[in-house]
This record gives C-alpha cells, structure tokens and sequence, in this order.
C-alpha cells in the first residue's frame, strides 16, 4: 500500500554560528572542494575577521537540536516565515547572479507547486538575516520537491514527487522545458514514490559533475547518467545502495567546514514512523559522490518534518527545510564555509 506522506506544512532551516565560518584551529578541514547543490555566485570570504555583526534577533527554540560535536561548532537561528510563499516548503536556492534574491519551492509535492523568489536581507558579513517584501511567483512547477540545484547558471534542475519526475527550468521560463520520467529510464517504481534529493557531485571528487538522487520512503540512492546540453538528455539510472531512514533532500557539505574531515553528504531523514524519530544525518562520501553507509552519524538530533538541504554560496550558511509543520518557516546556521561557485 502506498504512504503518503501528511497533509503538508514546512519549515526552512539556515543554521548560524556568529558570522561567516567557524575558525576553530584544529577543526576537520581535510576533504575536498564540495557542495553539489545550486552554487550562483563565486563565494565570498565568508568570514568576518574585521567586521562584528550581530546574531540573527531569534535564537531556534527547542525544536531543533544540534547533535555533539557539532552543537558546539554550529548554532540555529529563526528567520521566521517567508512572506508569499504557500505551504508546504521546498527546495531553495540563491539566483543564479543575484546573491540578494532566494528562490524557493512552496506548495511542494502538490499540483500547484510553483517556486517563488523573495529578496533576503544579509548583515555586513552577508548573512541572510532576513526577507525584504513578499515573495513572487517566477515558475509553475507542479510537483516540485526537495532540492533546486543549478547544473549551470542558466538552468536548473529539481524532482517531482510523487511523480518520479526530473525536470529542467532554463534562465527566464515560466515553466519546465524537459520533464524525464525515471521510470522510463531503469528507476523501479515498486514499493517507492520517486525521489526528493537531487544534487551533483562537488568537484575535486572522481565523480564530480555527475547527478545523484535519493528516492522516498525506500532511500534508493541512483547514478542519473546524462548528456549536457543546452538541456540535460537523462539516459540511465543505477541505484548503488540504499539509504536508511526514510532520506529527503540532501548537500554536499562544503570542504573545511568545522568537524568534517573529508568530503561528507547532509540528508534529511523524514521518518514514516512519526516527528520523534527525524533527524539530520550526515555521512561520509566516497570518490563517486555516494554516502558511505557505515559512516552515518547525527548533525541534528531533533528536527521535526526536515526535508531540505541547501548551502548558500556567498557565507556556506545552510538552509534546512522541513515539511508538515503548520507554519514554515526559516532557521539559520553559520559556521560553514562557502561553497564552490556553480561550474
């Protein structure tokens, strides 16, 4: 019998640690050039070595716990609501050129499904700190799920779920171009609901520039082959492993972030078992891109609904999103390095 997952509502999340990346000495910095969700701009410093800026005004409440070691390396803020946006939240991701525009999925897994951008306010750091104006329709995109991420600056990619769709959003549609159905090029559709995750490999792996997907609720992690063009022709799909836990939307962590010695993959873990057992694992990545299985650990042992995973490219904050809360909201955390820009 098919799982649906409830009603939806969301929240975002961005974790912050003071401004810009933590400088701890001795921390993991080991790994290398990472993050293979949407990267717009070439990152900035992403420190604040001559600059004080404040903290985000609201600090996350219970809800959402850091898992040790990483409580002491990273800490959560609340941005609130996003204006305009419709439940359930989506993927998010910074304009590809425009580091003060957010985009970001609302109605997500739903027919109306359509993302939607909205000016962020960032501090002297360049923190986003929070929303100036109400958010604006750019593209209908029914279905839309977990991850936006930028194969170029000129083209995005992000699944459909329950649709076992991908599709592709060049610069200025108002549409999808292409929309490939997994199911047509090896992706079982047995027992499963298509994927959440989208992302690519970071550079400075074997694998770098490849496309990987996580499936709902059975955590199939898939190879998507394709052929760049001035749209991406998908041609395969190969499920390498299965993922634990029920995984959604997934980031390569940005190389040198505090506490991670080597390349290491964020997931989502919307559990089918309810809110108490969610949490934010992170693993180790191989040379393909794909999370060592063995290596999973907690990065945030309580976080209800969480779906999302991005890394903004001007300071590495990360943006979590959760799904099927009442009413979504944005969470910020620092401490990470910027990612590499989009290649």
């Amino acid at each position: 019998m098919t799982f649906m997952r409830p009603s939806p509502i969301a929240i975002v999340l961005l974790a912050a640690i003071g401004c810009g990346p933590a400088a701890s000495g001795d921390d993991d910095d080991g790994g290398d050039a990472s993050v293979g969700d949407a990267r717009p701009d070439s990152p900035g410093s992403g420190g604040d070595a001559d600059v004080e800026c404040p903290p985000p005004p609201v600090a996350a409440g219970p809800e959402v716990e850091l898992a040790p070691p990483f409580d002491t390396l990273y800490t959560v803020y609340d941005l609130g609501p996003v204006p305009g946006v419709p439940n359930p939240l989506g993927g998010a991701v910074v304009k590809a050129g425009d580091p003060s525009r957010l985009w970001i999925a609302g109605a997500s897994e739903r027919p109306e499904g359509a993302i939607y951008e909205i000016e962020v306010e960032r501090d002297a750091c360049g923190h986003i700190i929070g929303w100036r104006g109400t958010a604006t329709q750019v593209a209908a995109t029914p279905y839309v799920d977990a991850n936006l991420v930028y194969l170029r600056s000129d083209l995005l990619i992000y699944t459909e779920w329950p649709r076992f769709n991908v599709s592709q959003l060049p610069a200025g549609a108002s549409a999808p171009a292409a929309t490939t159905d997994l199911r047509t090029i090896g992706l079982p559709a047995t027992g499963d609901q298509g994927p959440g995750g989208i992302g690519l490999v970071p550079p400075g792996l074997a694998a770098a520039g490849q496309l990987r997907l996580v499936t709902w609720p059975v955590g199939a992690w898939v190879h998507a082959a394709a052929t760049p063009g001035p749209l991406w022709t998908l041609t395969s799909v190969t499920q390498t492993q299965t993922l634990p836990n029920n995984p959604g939307g997934f980031a390569y962590v940005p190389a040198g972030s505090p506490g991670f010695a080597t390349q290491a993959i964020i997931v989502a873990e919307w559990r089918q078992s309810g809110t108490a057992d969610d949490r934010v694992a992170v693993y180790d990545a191989d040379a393909q891109g794909d999370p060592i299985v063995s290596t999973r650990r907690e990065f945030m042992r309580a976080f209800p609904r969480p779906w999302g995973a991005y890394f903004e490219p001007v300071t590495g904050d990360y943006l979590f999103l959760s799904w099927g809360l009442g009413t979504d909201r944005v969470y910020v955390v620092q401490g990470f390095v910027p990612p590499p820009p989009i290649l």
